[in-house]
């Protein structure tokens, strides 16, 4: 017989095989928790998949096996099925896993997975991934996959099919490093330092350039893509008091790759400014935005010819969305809307208006606020003061929002897909077992999705980024949990 030992999930899964006349274990066991047996020197020892959980009844799919102390020759199993395995590393072994293994009529509740060397081993120690069940009649299948890399921010760069992460100084590899992701493998690719303070990411509208706020130094240091070779430090200054700015967050000028638009401050409980930068040269105009609010923007957005910017205040506070007039003299403020929370905001070309927490929507046309997303049609609404993103597709004319709804399992999020032109709710999908709080979904690929996590201690000390694919993307399917009102 052979047993198997389940580390990431701190318990003991064993197999007795008929016959064997073995009792199975009991109590906490695992090849990586420092309890009970422990792997043989050299012995495989396999610390986490990916995907961590799938959908019953999908598609053949690959499995990335992470560990120690794989080799050539070395297998990859499913519950004692030989998986069709390719090593990649001492750390890395990928393989098929057919779809009959996850049928709906005989897939367990979860799978552990091996990686078995040419004479097999008494004992294995393996990890589980989570079978779901099946989607309810109506409801498009997706897949989830966890990528654990503790990042400050992500952005998608359509032209090299990379999400592009800056990794924080506390993840165990690659810390204070820009880090392409392939969301298609779940592998981390191209590895540049950035310094301590690597935060927010933008690409610029020809894809060619990738710009990083590094805090530490007060600058945005551009690198090229896909090399991610380092290209020119811009500047950010200093505040009136003296102390360097930061970037609080930037946005690339749609149309003129070499353009970015910052918000700057020195502290996040003190008023900032919004500049311009055309490479590293700053316009001389730069907005300091209204009198009376202490705190500076923390997200902007331009609308699709430049003219303008959009700014909102930290998701915690009730304060205006602004506009920003931009032009070669540089920013001047046009506008200010009556209080509305917003946080980290998303502009449409296709509705013409500016999206933020909670499905709450600002149309800069009039100056009004008042319209919202209905996000209370699924469960009753959403925890208030939960974090809430979302992100918008102009192509697809859709907008995507992950939500906390009221009464949901622990660590359960709903993924919800509306319609921009009518604010339809077009469907929505649970998402299993998320840990950490979500600071930041992107759209990726044809039918992708990316959540960026964040632990309570803060967005500097990010929980992992989940890959989120699969038909509920595109084409999401239309739920009976009540109706959605048409936009105005």
């Amino acid at each position: 017989m052979r047993a198997i030992f389940s580390g990431v999930a701190v318990g003991l899964l064993v197999s007795t095989l008929a016959g064997c006349g073995h009792s199975a274990f009991t109590g906490t066991l695992g090849g990586n928790t420092g309890v009970g047996p422990q792997p043989a020197n050299g012995q495989p020892d396999v610390t986490s998949v990916s995907p961590a959980s799938v959908v019953a009844g999908g598609p053949s799919f690959t499995v990335t096996v992470t560990g120690t102390n794989f080799a050539q020759g070395d297998t990859v199993e499913w519950d004692f099925t030989a998986l069709a395995s390719t090593y990649i590393s001492p750390t890395q072994m990928t393989a098929t896993v057919p779809s009959q293994l996850i049928s709906v009529s005989n897939a367990p509740t979860a799978a552990t997975l091996v990686v078995q060397t040419p004479v097999p081993n008494a004992l294995n120690f393996g990890a589980n991934l989570t079978i779901n069940p099946a989607p309810q009649p109506g409801t498009a299948g997706i897949t989830v996959s966890t990528v654990a890399v503790q990042a400050n921010d992500m952005v998608w760069d359509a032209m090299s099919g990379q999400i592009y992460l800056s990794v924080a100084g506390t993840n165990p590899t690659n810390p204070n490093t820009i880090t392409a992701l392939n969301p298609m493998t779940g592998q981390l690719g191209t590895s540049v330092s950035a310094g301590p303070g690597a935060n927010h990411l933008a690409v610029s509208s020809d894809d060619s350039w990738l710009f990083a706020g590094i805090d530490k130094n007060g600058s945005v240091q551009r690198f090229s893509l896909p090399t991610l070779a380092p290209d020119i430090t811009i500047p950010l200054g200093s505040s009136p008091s003296g102390l360097p700015y930061s970037a609080l967050d930037l946005e690339a000028a749609p149309g003129s790759p070499a353009t970015i638009a910052v918000s700057r401050s020195s502290s996040v409980s003190q008023a900032g400014s919004v500049a311009v930068y055309d490479g590293p040269t700053q316009r001389p105009t730069a907005s300091s935005g209204p009198t009376g609010y202490p705190e500076p923007l923390s997200s902007l957005a331009w609308n699709p010819n430049g003219s303008a910017i959009y700014g909102a205040y930290p998701q915690s506070a009730t304060y205006p969305v602004l506009v920003l007039g931009v032009s070669s003299s540089g920013v001047q403020l046009t506008s200010s809307s009556q209080p509305l929370m917003m946080g980290a905001i998303q502009y449409s070309a296709v509705s013409g208006d500016v999206y933020g927490y909670e499905g709450n929507i600002f149309d800069p046309s009039n100056n009004t606020i008042g319209t919202h997303l209905p996000l209370n049609v699924v469960a009753g609404g959403i925890f208030s003061g939960q974090s809430t993103v979302l992100t918008v597709d102009d192509t697809l004319g859709m907008v995507w929002v992950l939500t906390t709804p009221v009464n949901a399992p622990s660590q359960q999020m709903t993924l919800e897909a509306f319609d921009v032109r009518t604010n339809a709710l077009l469907g929505s999908v649970d998402i299993p077992s998320v840990t950490g709080m979500p600071v930041k979904l992107i759209r990726w690929g044809s039918n992708g999705l990316a959540v960026l996590t964040a632990s309570t201690q803060g967005s500097q000390q990010g929980a992992g980024v989940y890959l989120v694919s699969g038909t509920f993307i595109t084409t999401p399917s239309v739920q009976l949990r009540g109706g959605a009102p048409d936009r105005h």
